[in-house]
């Protein structure tokens, strides 16, 4: 399993496409953006 963390408004979209699911979510963090904790199983 590979897991990682990206903000909004990185390459969230990249990493779901290429199929990572989400597994967790830390709103507004930093400010108003929201950090993504993703997993891909290998």
């Amino acid at each position: 399993m590979i897991t990682l963390e990206t903000f909004e408004f990185q390459a969230k979209d990249f990493y779901l496409k290429n199929g990572y699911e989400i597994f967790g979510v830390l709103e507004n963090c930093p400010f108003e953006y929201n950090t993504y904790y993703m997993k891909k199983n290998i």
